[in-house]
Order: structure tokens, then sequence, then C-alpha cells
């Protein structure tokens, strides 16, 4: 009966070979193979270097009666341009005009004249809105690619003399 219940040798060796199948598995999936290697790359790309492949932007214009005029939002799209070397889509949109860049290399970017540039755009909506300006890190045919959203967005509650410090001091009103 003992010889019985014993697994013959070719099924004995079946089940050695597909638990060291298992193990063998097991470890490979633990090497670091391609896909690995090449999002360390972009986390150091990302992260210690900040410096991507290529940049990106989508910024989005109000245009109302007491927003910047269209002339002050061309020339501020013909500063685009010149960063993004001419390569850009302007979309006129009801109530207002949006412009989405390609993707443009790094070597082709002027960071510094698209900084004046956003500078330009905060100070323009400054009285009216606050703009918002994202930064987000995007992966393009293999390229790490800057991404940069700009859009001037209404105040949830309008702007008031009491919400300055100033103002708060003289009328004698404080927040706890």
């Amino acid at each position: 009966m003992r010889e019985r219940d014993r697994a013959d040798p070719v099924t004995h060796l079946r089940r050695r070979v597909s638990s060291a199948a298992g193990r063998a598995t097991d470890i490979a999936s633990r090497v670091p193979g391609p896909g690995v290697v090449q999002h360390l790359g972009r986390l150091w790309q990302r992260h210690v270097r900040e410096r991507p492949d290529q940049y990106q932007a989508s910024i989005t214009f109000p245009t109302a009666p007491d927003q910047p005029t269209v002339g002050e939002i061309h020339g501020w799209i013909g500063d685009l341009e010149h960063v993004f070397e001419g390569r850009l889509d302007v979309y006129a949109r009801r109530g207002s005009v949006a412009v989405v860049t390609d993707h443009v290399s790094d070597e082709l970017f002027d960071e510094a004249a698209f900084d004046a540039v956003c500078k330009r755009i905060e100070d323009g909506y400054s009285g009216s809105r606050s703009t918002v300006h994202l930064r987000k890190w995007r992966l393009n045919d293999g390229n790490l690619v800057r991404a940069h959203v700009i859009v001037p967005v209404k105040p949830l509650f309008p702007r008031d003399e009491a919400d300055d410090p100033a103002a708060r001091a003289t009328t004698g009103l404080e927040a706890d």
C-alpha cells in the first residue's frame, strides 16, 4: 500500500521542476528590468536635474470690458510665439482666447522670457482675477515634458476693502 501512495518518479520530477520554475519567476520579477530603469531615469531627471526634455504651455485669456484689452492679449500671444519658436495655436472662444503650444525642445525654450511673459499676464489680470499657474510633468513619446497651465480665475467673493489689513486697522475690525 505504501508504494501505491508514493508518486511515481516522473510526477515527482514534474513537481520539483514546477516549484523551481516558480522560484525562478519570483526572483526574475524582482530584478530591475528596462521599465524600472526607464522609470528611475525619469525620476532622476524630474527631481534631481529638474530639466525636462521639452516644454509645453496652455494659457487661457478671459476677455471682458474690465479685463485687459485685446491689444494687450495680442502682445502676450506674440511674446509667447517668440518663446515657443512660433509653435502655438490660438483659439477664439466665447468670452476668452486660448493658446496651446506644441512641445518645444529644451534647447529652443527660453525659460527667462517665458517667466517674464507669465509675470506680465499676472500683472495684467491683477485687478480683477487671480492667476493660477500649474506646472505638470508629463511623458510624451518617451520624452519628459514640463507642461505649464495658466488660467486667470475670478475670485469666489468680490474683493473688499475690509480684506486689506490697512483698512481693517482703520475700521477697527479684527479677525480671530
